[in-house]
C-alpha cells in the first residue's frame, strides 16, 4: 500500500485530504500530521464527506511519520515550512514533495532549502495551481502563437496581496514562458494591514514586475471589503478579460475576427479536485503541471526580498523576515 503524508491540517490541509481521498485507482495509507489536535479535527470532519476506502491515520508527532511515502503534501503557515519540511525529509524517505506558498519569509532559506533537497532523490513541486486552469492552458497555448510583448494586470478591492500576489505572479510567469527578472514595490500603500492570521501582515497598492523577455505585469489592491480579481492579459492583436471568483466565462477580443467580444468557458476547480488530479498525476504518470521548486524558488525570492523591502522601509525596521503567508 502506498503512502501520502500531509502536514498541516487546518483549512487548505483538510482540502487537500479530501482531494487525496477521492483517488480511487488503489487503496492508499494517508498520514495527516498537525501538532494541534483541533487543526486534526477538521481533517476528521471534512475526510467524512468523502466516501473512499482509505486508510487514515491522524498524527500530532513527527516520530509517527511512516518510513517512506509516493506523495507528501506540506501546508503549514509560511514561518514554520522549512523546519517541518526538513524534519519530513530527514524522517521519510519521498517521492515526491508538494509545498504550498509562500514557501519561506527569509531570503536566505531558499538557498538553505536548495542544498537540503539536492540530498535526496526527490521531485519538488509549489502549488500554484492556476497552471492547471483549463482556460489560462488555452491562452498559454494561444499566446505562443503570437511574437510581441505581454501585458498582464489584475485589479480588485482586498485580495490580499502578500498572500496571493505569487499566484498570480505565477501565472504571468506560466504565460509569459519566461522567467521573472525584476519587481517593484514604490506602488505598495505605506500602511501595513493585520491579516486574518495572527501574527501576519498584508499590504495594499499596486506591485509591478518584467520579465526577462520584457513582457510586464500589474497588480493592484484596493483598500475596501473583499472583491472579485479582475485579470486582463494583452497581447499584439488580443485582449483577454477575466474576473475570478463565480463567473464562469472570460471574454477574448482579437484582430482576426475585428475585435468583436468572444465567450468563452472559465472555471477554476476547487483545491479538493486540484489534489485529486495531482495525486494521480504523480502516482501514475511521475509528473503534473506544477512548477518545479527551482522554478517557484526564483520568482519566490525576487518577491520576498522586494516585499521585505518595503516592510521595513514602512516599518522602520531592519527584519530579515517577511510576515507573510
Amino acid at each position: 500500500m502506498k503512502n501520502i503524508v500531509i502536514v498541516g491540517s487546518g483549512q487548505l490541509g483538510s482540502r487537500h485530504l479530501q482531494g487525496v481521498l477521492k483517488y480511487n485507482k488503489e487503496k492508499l495509507a494517508v498520514y495527516v500530521m498537525d501538532p494541534s489536535q483541533d487543526a486534526l479535527e477538521v481533517s476528521k470532519e471534512r475526510a467524512t464527506e468523502v466516501d473512499h476506502n482509505h486508510e487514515l491515520h491522524f498524527i500530532t508527532n513527527i516520530q509517527n511519520y511512516p518510513k517512506e511515502a509516493e506523495v507528501a503534501i506540506v501546508a503549514t503557515n509560511s514561518n514554520v515550512r522549512e523546519m517541518v519540511t526538513i524534519d519530513l525529509l530527514q524522517r521519510t524517505k519521498l517521492k515526491n514533495l508538494i509545498l504550498e506558498k509562500v514557501l519561506f519569509q527569509e531570503y536566505e532559506a531558499y538557498d538553505r532549502f536548495t542544498n537540503e533537497i539536492s540530498k535526496y532523490e526527490i521531485k519538488v513541486f509549489v502549488n500554484h495551481p492556476r497552471r492547471l486552469t483549463p482556460a489560462y492552458l488555452e491562452i498559454a497555448d494561444q499566446i505562443k502563437q503570437i511574437k510581441g510583448r505581454n501585458y498582464f494586470s489584475i485589479v480588485g478591492e482586498f485580495w490580499d496581496l502578500g498572500c496571493n500576489s505569487l499566484h498570480m505572479i505565477d501565472l504571468f510567469v506560466f504565460l509569459s514562458n519566461s522567467k521573472l527578472k525584476s519587481i517593484n514595490t514604490d506602488g505598495v500603500d505605506n500602511t501595513i494591514i493585520q491579516s486574518k492570521r495572527k501574527g501576519y501582515v498584508e499590504f495594499t497598492g499596486t506591485i509591478t514586475g518584467i520579465m526577462e523577455n520584457n513582457d510586464s505585469f500589474a497588480l493592484s489592491s484596493f483598500p475596501g471589503e473583499r472583491g472579485p480579481l479582475t485579470l486582463q492579459i494583452a497581447t499584439t492583436g488580443n485582449r483577454w478579460f477575466i474576473q475570478e471568483g463565480g463567473t464562469k466565462a472570460f471574454l477574448h477580443l482579437g484582430v482576426e475576427n475585428k475585435y468583436a467580444v468572444a465567450q468563452h468557458d472559465f472555471f477554476q476547480e476547487f483545491q479538493s479536485n486540484l489534489t485529486t488530479q495531482i495525486t494521480n498525476d504523480l502516482l501514475e504518470n511521475k509528473e503534473c503541471g506544477l512548477p518545479s521548486y527551482e522554478q517557484a524558488a526564483h520568482t519566490h525570492k525576487i518577491f520576498i526580498e522586494a516585499l521585505l523591502k518595503k516592510y521595513n522601509a514602512i516599518t522602520n525596521l531592519n527584519e530579515t523576515k517577511c510576515p507573510i503567508t
